[in-house]
């Protein structure tokens, strides 16, 4: 038996913080960085990405300065593996939720880390 099997949902996701995830065996201590190995990731909330959805990803990370974007839901996700170019998928971070709640430390992350 051959089965492909696909699933669709459609995110309208944007940009938030200023966040950038280190994969880097000791990276440095800041509050904008996070280490890969302290991320939370709900792997069955991955969805693949078509080569050109990838390449637009990317780009608005790169123009945002971030790896993470929300949906405006209380969720945040960003690009994980998996998938022929990559996943979106949703990601947790104590960071994430107090940039989220703490003015104070989202004025922190947005014009130190510009």
């Amino acid at each position: 038996m051959e089965l492909t099997l696909i699933k669709t949902k459609t995110f309208k996701l944007e940009p938030f913080g200023k966040f950038f995830i280190s994969m880097a065996r000791h990276p440095k201590k800041a509050p904008h960085i996070i280490d890969f190995r302290e991320l939370e990731i709900d792997c069955d909330t991955k969805m693949p990405f078509t080569k050109e959805q990838e390449k637009e990803i990317i780009k608005i990370m790169k123009k945002n300065k971030t790896d993470i974007f929300t949906d405006n839901n209380y969720s945040n996700y960003t690009r994980v593996s998996g998938g022929e170019y990559g996943s979106l998928g949703r990601v947790k971070h104590p960071n994430l939720t107090f940039y989220r709640e703490n003015d104070s430390f989202r004025e922190l992350i947005d014009s130190t880390y510009k």
